[in-house]
């Protein structure tokens, strides 16, 4: 009985009857107090599922994921790269023939019509290769920059030396052909001008070399946290399918951050350090890449001293070249403007697989417009500060309308059946199904994975 109204007393006084429950007390001394246990409770049950442990989600390797995928083919871009460097000594071989054999206007009209195919190959086959290959987005600018930084060193030897081989012909006192030791180290130096002799440091140092290419590494892989970090979780949740115009122009504030983080890594790392290292290792004297662009006081200013290596380029075989007198001047800038955009979209569109001409507008509309107008504005300070203001709002834009349509291409079905007008019309203007958000269920798991 005393063991009876203990039970009593721990039930009245809120014991802990979870595990148990007192459900009969018998209270005949013949027979014992008898506790029959109840349904055990609901547990929960071990789910197994794909998940990563939490230092590894912490660690800043585990987001590297971007650089595998856009360096998978390196090797075979750099076996292919090597290739592309070696057709250049096509045209060096036949200047140097030609420069042994009498003057003939068929033979140089020969050259110049194998000059324009030699082009059209330097294109066409290492578009083949990359569309074949399927390349990421960094080994497709690989192929689309070294192309192109490949024609402008041949176009720049050739029109330097053509002059003097045609001074050979007539036995004129004139430096000899150029070996095939100053082809290659033009080839390789920061400068897009050829020359026999350039300003060189007397020394060289192995710890900057290391230093400068560390340090462009580096800036690899904070564009890659970045994009993994920023772009990747602001852009990855809309849904494209149900996107408004309004929606679409509200992202392009929270951008601008991301957008103007990779214009300073890219100018750092490719202007600084890429060439900087170049420069140390050929003991490459002349050394300025780039001025103080962010102090232009016009959107002219800003071209120029933005890519100081390019603008001598332009300047010395488009712009001089095309200017006959003062009165053809605009000819020539609008000409020199509308290369330089051609070119960047000809490098974003193959890189990125669809033709979406912000980069072309932003350039060459826009920058055109700028650069037409700095002539009427005097004052020096209010053009810096146009100047910030475009190139906040342009890179912001860039970023926006590319990295929008470059999701709709993985997650909406094409809206046209012509492959070429689904290339060059954008997919994210006609989403109408975006497999994100197929299912509403996986659509809000997906957007909390990345939310």
């Amino acid at each position: 009985m005393v063991f009876q109204k203990r039970l009593d007393m721990n039930y009245e006084g809120g014991a802990n009857t979870t595990e148990i429950d007192v459900a009969k007390k018998v209270e005949t001394p013949s027979t014992p107090v008898k506790v029959i246990p109840r349904e055990r409770a609901a547990f929960r049950e071990k789910q197994f599922k794909v998940r990563c442990s939490l230092l590894t989600t912490f660690s800043p390797f585990h987001h590297l994921w971007l650089i595998y995928w856009n360096f998978a083919h390196l090797p075979q871009t750099l076996l292919f790269w090597f290739f592309m460097a070696l057709s250049s000594f096509i045209p060096y071989f036949a200047l140097k023939q030609w420069s042994q054999i009498p003057v003939s206007k068929m033979v140089g009209f020969l050259l110049i019509i194998l000059y324009v195919f030699y082009i059209f190959l330097l294109f066409y086959i290492p578009l083949r290769f990359l569309f074949w290959m399927d390349l990421s987005v960094a080994c497709s600018f690989i192929i689309t920059c070294e192309n192109t930084r490949i024609l402008m060193k041949v176009h720049s030897y050739i029109r330097e030396i053509v002059p003097r081989v045609l001074r050979i012909k007539k036995s004129e006192p004139v430096p000899a052909y150029p070996t095939i030791g100053l082809f290659i180290y033009f080839f390789f130096c920061p400068s897009f001008i050829y020359a026999d002799e350039y300003a060189r440091t007397p020394t060289r140092s192995y710890k900057k070399v290391v230093k400068y290419f560390l340090q462009a590494v580096f800036m690899i892989y904070c564009t890659n946290l970045v994009f993994t970090q920023i772009v990747h979780s602001q852009f990855v949740p809309i849904n494209y399918a149900q996107i408004t115009v309004g929606e679409i122009l509200a992202t392009i504030y929270p951008a601008i951050l991301p957008a103007m983080s990779c214009l300073i890594l890219l100018f750092y790392g490719l202007l600084h350090c890429w060439l900087n290292a170049f420069a140390e290792l050929l003991q490459f004297g002349d050394r300025e890449y780039y001025l103080d662009w962010w102090n232009s006081r016009s959107m002219a200013e800003y071209y120029r001293k933005w890519n100081m290596v390019v603008h001598e380029w332009l300047y010395a075989y488009v712009y001089r070249d095309l200017t006959g007198s003062q009165s053809g001047t605009m000819i020539s800038q609008i000409c020199v403007f509308f290369l330089s955009s051609v070119f960047h979209e000809y490098w974003f569109g193959v890189s990125l697989r669809f033709f979406y001409p912000v980069m072309f507008i932003l350039y060459f509309v826009f920058g055109g417009l700028f650069f037409l107008l700095s002539r009427f504005i005097r004052s020096g300070y209010i053009w810096n500060g146009l100047m910030w203001g475009n190139l906040l709002i342009g890179t912001g834009m860039f970023m926006t309308f590319y990295s929008q349509e470059w999701y709709s291409r993985h997650r909406c079905p094409p809206v046209f059946q012509n492959q070429l007008i689904d290339i060059l019309v954008p997919r994210h203007w006609f989403c109408t199904y975006d497999t994100f958000y197929a299912n509403e269920v996986i659509g809000l798991q997906n957007y909390k994975n990345f939310s």
